[in-house]
């Protein structure tokens, strides 16, 4: 990777930061990058870390794009966030807290309540005394077949299985809501990920060209001391 100050091939910017020949990028990436750039590229040109990261993450959308056809207005938005390296992870369980209402709470109350042994050994205790009282008094107020008491037992059951809904509805959104904040994130790593391949390309192409001249550069020092012994071994016969 060269260090220099100049212009880059794609935003057209005078820089004065490190500039990335585009032959020292992954072949397919510089290819697509020749082909997507307004005017002819070749491969000696210099982009900045800026377009090469922008053409990086456009490059891995281009991609997914062509793995799964076209993108949903979910998966275009984090592509978008990707492109701009900015943070999509949301806490779902605290947007919902901070959305409840007054219904919203009484029937998460109401569902935990109904929902616990407390309330199940309550209600027996209840039932139980209610029919002990009216079976062991002479003229109990609910006698057998103890019509109030079924009364009270439906107009329970019925208010209590809509209110107990309301909360498993709300839980059911919750859920959704986090599984879609999972894929929203996995997306963005995944598209972070396939950058970051490209980077570490571009790391050992550029590396792997530096040990090529560093050889080069030995072996021409090793060629002119063969050279220079070849002389003097001619002057001195």
């Amino acid at each position: 990777m060269d260090s220099s100050e100049g212009r880059c091939a794609l935003c057209g910017s005078d820089v004065q930061s490190e500039l990335v020949p585009l032959a020292t990028t992954h072949r397919q990436l510089a290819t697509w990058i020749a082909t997507k750039a307004d005017a002819p590229l070749e491969r000696g040109d210099r982009i900045c870390h800026t377009c090469l990261n922008h053409q990086r993450i456009t490059h891995s959308i281009e991609r997914l794009e062509h793995e799964r056809g076209e993108l949903t207005a979910i998966e275009s938005q984090i592509a978008a966030h990707a492109v701009s390296h900015l943070a999509i992870a949301q806490n779902a369980d605290l947007e919902f807290e901070q959305r409840k209402t007054l219904g919203d709470r009484i029937s998460d109350r109401v569902a935990a309540i109904g929902g616990s042994w407390r309330f199940v050994i309550g209600f027996f205790v209840v039932l139980a005394g209610w029919i002990a009282i009216n079976v062991a008094m002479a003229r109990g107020f609910d006698p057998y077949p103890f019509i109030l008491l079924n009364l009270v037992l439906s107009t329970l059951a019925a208010v209590q299985a809509p209110i107990i809904m309301m909360s498993q509805n709300r839980v059911a959104a919750r859920d959704r809501a986090q599984a879609d904040e999972d894929f929203r994130t996995n997306l963005k790593a995944e598209l972070e990920v396939a950058s970051l391949h490209e980077k570490v390309d571009h790391l050992l192409h550029s590396q792997w060209e530096q040990l090529i001249e560093m050889q080069q550069v030995q072996l021409d020092l090793l060629q002119q001391l063969v050279d220079e012994r070849h002389a003097s071994r001619a002057a001195s016969s």
